[in-house]
């Protein structure tokens, strides 16, 4: 009999093959079975707590028991011979160390210490030996006898880079293991001494990375391929042993929330970005519809800036007199100081930056700044000579930072990361000495790398590039942990604060505000606080340090923090949608209407306003009211890019760059909830332009993030504030992400449908079965450490595309991050000769970077990009998105499209589909979106040529219609469109 695991779940198998019987359910996530000597048992690591532990359940189903629990991940079970003890591999001392549980008692004990992760335990029989790998500088296979470790092979360009899954002969002479390097997985045996390396697996098998069961001294049981294989070691053929797992899939309908693109009435605005209080109490500066506002309490809001830029994260000084805050009105986002009694504005700093903060001397303010390779720097610029210095590099894109009351130190959120293996952490305060050495003055401080140029440090976004985890601790600095395996913030502007007194630090955790006593020390003094039971975000102290202002939804509240007297300030902002008026007629010479496989010809497409009345042939008669003379084009519906992040760092012009790639939609499935609804209030007020804006807030996830911006999971209790956040706000659909438990993610899928939201994910299966509506990712990070959907070498086998079509789930392929792109630039470099990314990415060519030999990059991207091909012609929904910014935004999506072509093999028509009318029914939007019919919103693009026979000529955008308004490339790149 044969223990496995498919689709999380734990199934027993006649070693003969067949029907597959389930142990487990399907919300465990359970996976990496290993059996107990005398096979009465079946260790596994399961999910059930919202961290790896380890448990057994017996053969027949019963005894099902949790062995190991804690805060930490313990995986990769594996018994010893006695039966008596399970060596795991876990996170509990900073690094993946291998680790032993005695099953009886529940004690354990730790077995390595060394400064790498070492994982994948295996007990040699009569279990003195104890095999395992390393990554880091000593990576390889290492066997462990009582207290001495030694290397048995070392990785290397023969071998391979990152090693897994080593396992024992029955006679403890010989070892497999599996390496990896990209584009190649292999499958080795080793004698114990070392000798005797040799590969088992042919060439191009796609040998999965788990351990392989023994079946005698010569015949092995492993999986590739997508199925099981029983090989001899000395060589031979290779046995299939077919099986067969049988899931449910319990979809339901919903009505989905709409948009009433019609609907011109004044209604509050909700994207009310960054507000904070004056020092004296009395008002408060906040950003929204792209302006920098100031409000009296009891008052009226005034604009402070009136302008098509981006104005953003308002400061006040100490005294009160100036505001400095983020804007991008001469091109780059940059620090300004805004003197409120003469009104004058002065530029700070020469390159970009957020979250800016004064010192408490008023002299200095510290601010977050895009750092090289996708890391973050703090910076501290001198107010009257505009001198920079450094204070801290290679941060994760922190939160914004706050001063201590001497103004010897600062304090931001930061990512603290459990280990190097796994890149998900908590956030904590980390604080950083304020004064660095003279070495460290940047003249040029400001200046961004040309490769993050206009980049958004901190705020929201889930983008599959790793930047740096848990930066090891610099000279005077320290963090703290002031909540155990929790997040202090979510390394946005929601905490640490200090109170001007420094008697308090104020942040969100689980969604709410606390506060917690500080000591003359710098360090926490007494327990966490708990201020309030609603959603609270932004908060910042009054200068008498006893009240906090923070923004819970769309109200301003104020808190007195000695007694929690909690009053409403209410912002009595509105803003109005705008559509234009005037009627004309776009006159295609051929026409995509977003649907059919056949183009066609002499078309007038009669616009009224912002919506398209008629579809008809030609007639010169129409022509009277206006033409738009698109006779020598193409004319499709303008194109939806459904993945993107990035919020308001980047300015204005982020939406002259979509409109000028013929990009009228975005759909951004993570980022900042009040950011995104301020782009959607600003392009629909008509304040600037840019593509119509769907979005959500932060990722729900587990305990252990990543990305800025996503909130931290505490308890169940906490899904209801960020689902009323989703109703509040305004969500257009939920992003659930990789820590979140299954059965919390069902309940995600279930509330959200009641809001009429849908939800994505980078799962496919069990929340197929819970009834989620998006898959992002054709890989996507997972918190197993392998992807679910795909293989090492990029294969997805028949079980994803059968759950993708059976289930109607939309996919987001995003080939694109995973090598697509830069495999596209190197083959056809004319994508780089587009006066589009000379004007906005003028860094792009430099920024691109190959991994691996040419041929390797295409097999690898050419699997990859198969599946959305293999989804289409089975029936699934494929839509087109590209995980931008990690590659420039509208460049990003003609490449995508480029890429299905080229490199997946799918028809033009199908790929024109995903980018429009696909798109537009995953949104929720069939027939108003994303097609040219009657009544459809007037979003459109006009191709100089045929991209149902060229792919390549959506490059080529001749002119762009969003929303009835027309708009010309060379304005769109020229500046500023007012």
């Amino acid at each position: 009999t044969l223990a496995l695991d498919a689709l999380g779940r734990i199934w027993l198998l006649d070693a003969a093959g067949g029907e597959a019987r389930v142990l487990t359910d399907p919300d465990g996530d359970a996976r990496q079975p290993a059996w107990s000597p005398d096979g009465r048992w079946i260790a596994f690591q399961a999910y059930w707590a919202g961290d790896y532990d380890i448990w057994v359940v017996g053969r027949d189903g019963s005894g099902l028991r949790q062995v190991t629990a804690g805060p930490y991940d313990d995986r990769e079970p594996h018994w010893s011979p006695d039966g008596a003890r399970i060596a795991f591999s876990s996170d509990r001392g900073g690094t993946y160390d291998i680790w032993e549980v005695e099953v009886a008692t529940g004690a354990v004990r730790r077995r390595t210490e060394g400064p790498a992760n070492e994982y994948g335990p295996a007990y040699a029989a009569g279990g003195e030996r104890l095999a395992y790998v390393t990554d880091g500088e000593a990576a390889g296979l290492w066997v462990l006898e009582g207290a001495e470790a030694r290397r048995v092979v070392a990785a290397g360009e023969d071998v391979g880079d990152t090693f897994y899954a080593p396992s024992w002969s029955p006679d403890g002479t010989t070892l497999t293991f599996h390496a990896h390097r990209y584009g190649f997985v292999r499958l080795f045996a080793v004698r114990d001494d070392g000798t005797g390396l040799r590969r088992l697996n042919r060439e191009g098998e796609d040998v999965f990375p788990f351990r392989t069961a023994w079946a005698g001294t010569d015949t092995l049981l492993y999986t590739a391929d997508g199925g099981v294989r029983a090989r001899g070691l000395a060589g031979g053929g290779v046995d299939r042993i077919p099986f067969r797992v049988t899931v449910t899939l319990e979809r339901h309908s919903y009505t989905r929330a709409r948009r009433d693109f019609d609907d011109a009435s004044a209604r509050p605005v909700r994207g009310i970005v960054s507000p904070a209080v004056s020092p004296d109490g009395a008002g408060v500066a906040f950003s929204a519809l792209g302006d920098l506002w100031v409000m009296p309490l009891g008052g009226a809001p005034e604009r402070l800036t009136d302008d098509v830029f981006v104005e953003v994260d308002p400061a006040w000084s100490p005294d009160g007199s100036r505001l400095v805050y983020t804007s991008d009105r001469d091109g780059v986002p940059r620090l300004w100081i805004h003197d409120l009694s003469s009104g004058t504005r002065t530029a700070l700093t020469r390159g970009g930056g957020r979250y800016p903060v004064w010192s408490p001397d008023g002299t200095e303010v510290a601010y977050v700044a895009q750092g090289g390779r996708g890391s973050a720097e703090l910076r501290v610029v001198s107010v009257a000579t505009g001198t920079e210095r450094v204070i801290r590099r290679g941060l994760n894109n922190p939160g914004r930072p706050t001063w201590s009351p001497d103004g010897h130190s600062v304090a931001v959120s930061a990512l603290w990361t459990y280990s190097s293996r796994f890149r998900e952490g908590v956030n904590r305060a980390l604080v950083i000495p304020a004064a660095r050495a003279a070495a460290q003055e940047d003249p040029q401080a400001g200046a961004p790398p040309e490769s993050t140029a206009g980049a958004t440090p901190g705020r929201g976004g889930s983008g599959e590039e790793v930047p740096p985890g848990t930066a090891a601790l610099q000279k005077g600095e320290r963090w703290l942990n002031v909540v155990p395996h929790g997040s202090v913030g979510t390394r946005t502007t929601d905490g640490p604060v200090w109170s001007p007194d420094g008697r308090w630090m104020a942040y969100v955790s689980a969604g709410v505000l606390w506060v917690v006593p500080m000591g003359p020390d710098g360090l926490p003094a007494g327990p966490p606080r708990r201020l309030t039971n609603e959603l609270a975000d932004d908060p910042t102290w009054t200068a008498d340090g006893r009240w906090i202002v923070y923004l819970s939804d769309q109200r301003l509240r104020r808190i007195r923090v000695a007694d929690g007297t909690v009053e409403t300030l209410e912002i009595p902002l509105q803003w109005r949608p705008t559509h234009p008026t005037a009627s004309y007629v776009v006159h295609a010479g051929r026409l995509f209407d977003g649907a059919s496989g056949e183009l066609r010809r002499d078309v007038d497409v009669v616009v009224e306003g912002h919506r398209i009345r008629d579809v008809l042939p030609h007639d010169e008669l129409l022509h009277g009211q206006g033409v738009v003379d698109a006779s020598g084009g193409v004319v499709s519906p303008g194109l939806i890019e459904m993945h993107t992040h990035g919020g308001l760092g980047m300015g204005e012009r982020l939406g002259r760059i979509w409109l000028s790639f013929g990009v009228t939609s975005v759909r951004i499935p993570a980022g900042d909830a009040y950011e995104v609804a301020e782009a959607r209030e600003a392009v629909g007020s008509g304040r600037r332009v840019g593509p119509r804006t769907f979005g959500t807030g932060g990722t729900v996830d587990g305990s252990r993030i990543y990305y800025a911006g996503a909130p931290s999971l505490a308890g169940t209790a906490q899904i209801d504030l960020e689902l009323e956040r989703a109703r509040t706000v305004g969500y257009d659909l939920v992003k659930t992400y990789v820590r979140l438990p299954d059965a919390v993610q069902a309940r995600v899928i279930r509330d959200a449908h009641r809001l009429g939201l849908p939800v994505t994910s980078h799962e496919l299966y069990p929340a197929v079965a819970h009834g989620a509506d998006g898959v992002e990712h054709v890989r996507g990070t997972s918190r197993r450490g392998y992807s679910t959907k795909v293989s090492e070498l990029n294969r997805s086998y028949d079980d994803v595309v059968r759950l993708l079509v059976a289930s109607g789930m939309s996919l987001t392929p995003t080939v694109g991050i995973y090598g697509g792109y830069a495999l596209l630039a190197e083959e056809d470099p004319t994508l780089l000769d587009d006066p589009r990314v000379e004007a906005f990415f003028p860094w792009a060519r430099q920024a691109v970077r190959a991994r691996g030999a040419l041929e390797v990059r295409r097999r690898m991207v050419r699997d990859m990009a198969s599946l959305a091909r293999r989804v289409v012609e089975e029936g699934g929904a494929l839509v087109t998105g590209t995980d931008s910014p990690i590659i420039p935004q509208g460049i990003s999506l003609v490449a995508e499209m480029e890429e299905l072509v080229r490199y997946g093999g799918m028809r033009p028509v199908d790929v024109m589909r995903a980018a429009t009318s696909v798109a537009a029914r995953v949104l929720g939007y069939e027939g108003e979106l994303g097609v040219v019919r009657p009544g459809a919103l007037a979003d459109l693009v006009v191709f100089g040529g045929d991209p149902l026979a060229d792919i390549g000529k959506v490059r080529d955008v001749r002119r762009i219609i969003m929303n009835g308004r027309v708009f010309e490339p060379e304005e769109l790149l020229a500046g500023p469109v007012h």
